[in-house]
């Protein structure tokens, strides 16, 4: 029996319900950075990982449930992400819907929610979305923090650094985790073979002139 995946990084988006008929070709679809640096970053410390990217394969959160559910991951993180400011917070009503069909699908399966704007109101982010965990920081020590504790035989989420969760009906938070500082090293680059590369397009706006839009990075 093969061994059970570790960790599903996924990057929330659903091009048809935002754009209706104009995601299948005007919107652009860039790639996840900060969902593939962390791929990165818990690869090389040992993890499985794979990068599921719902807004490239323009799945519906319910089709995301579905994909989640043939991996059957371990753990499963929503990164909540964006290439400007406040994309974080634009993209949290797509991160929740797929956190609501994961758990719809799978009461039982364990749910972490990371980035921008979960890290500025994560308390709030735990009593609105049905996830299990959220973290209160950048996210790599947490995210590796909390699939050591879960692969372990008694998990103690109050060691890993960053956390929110509920427990006994109470909410616990647990002190700030590390920065990562050696970016050359811990984080050196994306993930990009865990990317569907092929499906990455740039803005129009970009490619006045007749540009090809694909491939893009």
């Amino acid at each position: 029996m093969a061994n059970q995946l570790d960790l599903v990084l996924i990057h929330p988006g659903n091009r048809t319900q935002i754009y209706q008929s104009l995601g299948s070709s005007l919107s652009a679809i860039e790639p996840p950075v900060w969902a593939s640096l962390m791929a990165t970053y818990v690869r090389l410390r040992g993890f499985s990982v794979h990068v599921l990217d719902a807004e490239a394969d323009n799945l519906s959160p319910e089709e995301t449930a579905t994909r989640i559910g043939e991996m059957n991951p371990l753990l499963s993180a929503v990164v909540v992400y964006g290439h400007q400011p406040s994309a974080s917070t634009q993209n949290i009503t797509a991160a929740g819907a797929i956190c609501a069909a994961l758990k719809q699908a799978n009461p039982e399966h364990k749910i972490l929610l990371v980035g921008g704007h979960v890290a500025a109101l994560p308390e709030r982010t735990l009593q609105e979305e049905a996830a299990d965990f959220v973290c209160s920081g950048e996210g790599p020590s947490t995210l590796l923090e909390l699939l050591q504790a879960l692969k372990s035989s008694r998990p103690d989420y109050s060691k890993v650094r960053g956390l929110c969760y509920s427990e006994d009906g109470a909410m616990k938070s647990t002190p700030a985790a590390q920065l990562v500082k050696n970016l050359d090293q811990e984080m050196p680059e994306l993930a990009w073979d865990l990317l569907p590369m092929k499906k990455y397009r740039a803005h129009n706006w970009h490619c006045f002139g007749n540009l090809e839009r694909q491939p893009y990075a």
